[in-house]
């Protein structure tokens, strides 16, 4: 017993401390402004919808189910032009810890910006902001891979693989939720 509880202990002082650099509720705020209400909308695709984010994303298995926010102006102001963004989170698994990342999606499906929430790997596994920002003006295409596109890192290629693979999945979901939202539509 005494064994197991000191095992335990000194796992989790190994582990070290998390780095979360922004709560969810930060990032959207840092993504839409102070004076913006976000909603969060939850997809649970069909198998039709699994299929096809599978594809888009060139992934084996789709999620089940997708979560994003989008914005709206409580005061809007004459002449405001209204915010089609979305914004989706990703928690994964880098190498064995994660890392959560936030992608703001513009209404034509290009990335606007990507924010590291937090990255629980060690910290120099962590690629610079200068690496993230490549994503900056992305959009879902066979060219948006590693040693495409996306320039690799050296040291942290796990990472890079991860937050590649990340946003290409949430591009994807982004484009089928689009898709079912103008399916939807009235016409």
């Amino acid at each position: 017993m005494k064994t197991a509880l000191c095992l335990l202990l000194l796992s989790a002082v190994a582990a070290g401390p998390t780095k979360t650099f922004f709560t969810q509720q930060q990032a959207l705020k840092n993504a839409f402004g102070e004076k913006v209400e976000t909603s969060k909308k939850t997809h649970y695709w069909s198998k039709e919808q699994r299929v096809r984010l599978a594809d888009l994303a060139s992934v084996n298995k789709a999620n089940q189910v997708s979560a994003y926010h989008s914005a709206f102006s409580t005061k809007p102001t004459k002449g405001q032009k209204a915010n089609s963004n979305t914004v989706w989170f990703d928690k994964r698994i880098v190498r064995t810890k994660g890392q959560e990342i936030m992608l703001v999606i513009n209404d034509k499906g290009v990335i606007q910006d990507l924010v590291v929430c937090a990255f629980d790997e060690p910290i120099k596994y962590k690629p610079s902001a200068k690496w993230y920002a490549q994503f900056k003006g992305k959009k879902l295409n066979d060219k948006l891979q590693l040693k495409q596109e996306i320039h690799g890192v050296s040291g942290a290629t796990l990472t890079a693989r991860s937050t590649t693979e990340a946003a290409r999945e949430l591009l994807a979901a982004a484009q089928v939720a689009r898709e079912a939202a103008k399916v939807k539509k009235p016409k």
